[in-house]
């Protein structure tokens, strides 16, 4: 077993989740001060405790947003001895290091999502979305010019993704679509989710296409939405009014793909495989222990590699595992054997595209096991598992007593 001195030595204490919406009015500061007070409520804790702040952005200082600097100063909080801005599952990770570390002692983990012009063709006829993104591209990490650099993209690499994985094993595309059923099936009772109307397979298969083999429900929805976390010490944490939610493992993920998704290498050999191999290097669990399973579904095929990645089956057998372990009359995945749900929100494809900070959310939430008519049962353990097969994935092991 790798080295795992941080297992069970950090805690999650305090969560808080905006409303999701298409068109919120919102500034995405707003957004991310709403969430992040509800966190701070609800771990019980001062402000002025809160020593780390990881704010949203790729950009180091992401000034006009949600990022470190101007979620500190509008939340008043007099000195911090550790910041950082992220995004997507690193997020989380960067946190937990930071307070196991001791370079902190408590971290807010803020993340914003927004309906950009990149993501939406409504959003880009918006004058004040498409004044903002203007202001945004022409002074941070994208700049208007650079065209080269594939983190600007429409979807295609992944829609070449699915063309590839179905020919490589000579499966269809019901995998991805009974993903997309579970998620909208569970955000059906999910309150603060966007899409709430029931969807079939057939729906599926019926909808738009993208980039074939790409459909419009193979891709997560854009909203404006905000997600906040508070992470501590398990010894602090025994002191706060919420039950504990424990950090078993965690792991990140890194390849040869370098910066340009054209050098993507073969399907067991990208990122996820070798995120999911440090975790499970780390973990005294293993995928049978499972009780609630996240796995990223920016697309769909993230969440068909991550379920594969994780070991629930072998590579191109995602299928045959979905249609196996199928709940008909709820519309649901329970994998191992009915015990393991997955997605339990609805996820990005159908509460909303929150960067997978939504996972982390419904995680320990889920796990605290005061969901009320959501509530899952008896779990105990949650595996979260957010990025790309191409970049910085994550994959962190929750659980609780």
């Amino acid at each position: 077993m790798a080295r795992n001195p941080l297992k069970d030595q950090i805690a999650v204490v305090g969560v808080g989740s905006t409303p999701y919406a298409r068109d919120s009015q919102r500034t995405a500061l707003s957004l991310g001060l709403e969430a992040a007070l509800k966190a701070i409520e609800d771990a019980g804790i001062h402000r002025q405790e809160i020593d780390g702040i990881c704010g949203s952005g790729m950009d180091p200082l992401a000034m006009g947003g949600a990022g470190f600097l101007s979620l500190q100063g509008a939340l008043g909080i007099d000195k911090t001895t550790w910041c950082k801005n992220g995004w997507l599952g690193s997020s989380f990770v960067f946190a937990a290091e930071a307070v196991f570390s001791g370079l902190c002692d408590i971290a807010l983990v803020v993340q914003v999502s927004m309906r950009e012009v990149l993501m939406s063709r409504s959003a880009a006829s918006d004058p004040f979305r498409l004044r903002a993104a203007q202001k945004k591209m022409g002074s941070g990490l994208f700049t208007e010019n650079d065209f080269a650099r594939r983190w600007i993209h429409s979807g295609e690499p992944y829609a070449g993704w699915m063309g590839r994985y179905m020919h490589d094993f000579g499966v269809n595309k019901d995998a991805f679509g009974l993903m997309a059923v579970n998620n909208r099936s569970h955000a059906l009772r999910n309150p603060n989710a966007l899409l709430r109307t029931p969807m079939t397979l057939d729906d599926y298969h019926a909808s738009r296409m993208i980039w074939s083999p790409m459909q419009m429900l193979d891709m997560d929805v854009p909203v404006d939405c905000a997600e906040a976390f508070i992470i501590t010490t398990t010894e602090r944490s025994r002191d706060l009014k919420q039950k504990s939610v424990y950090v078993d493992s965690m792991s990140l993920g890194g390849s040869r793909v370098g910066e340009f998704y054209e050098n993507t290498l073969g399907w067991t050999d990208n990122a996820f495989w070798v995120c999911l191999e440090g975790l499970w290097a780390r973990s005294a669990l293993t995928v049978e222990d499972v009780d609630l399973f996240y796995p990223y579904d920016g697309y769909t095929i993230d969440a068909i590699a991550t379920t594969e990645a994780a070991g629930f089956c072998k590579p191109g057998e995602a299928g045959e595992l979905f249609k196996s372990s199928w709940d008909t009359r709820n519309s649901i995945l329970r994998l191992n054997g009915g015990r393991t749900l997955v997605t339990t929100h609805g996820g990005g494809l159908s509460q909303g595209r929150a960067g997978g900070a939504n996972f982390y959310t419904e995680a320990v939430r889920q796990l605290r096991g005061f969901e009320g008519d959501r509530q899952i049962g008896g779990a105990k353990n949650a595996l979260v598992c957010i990025g790309s097969f191409f970049h910085d994935p994550s994959a962190v092991m929750l659980r609780t007593d």
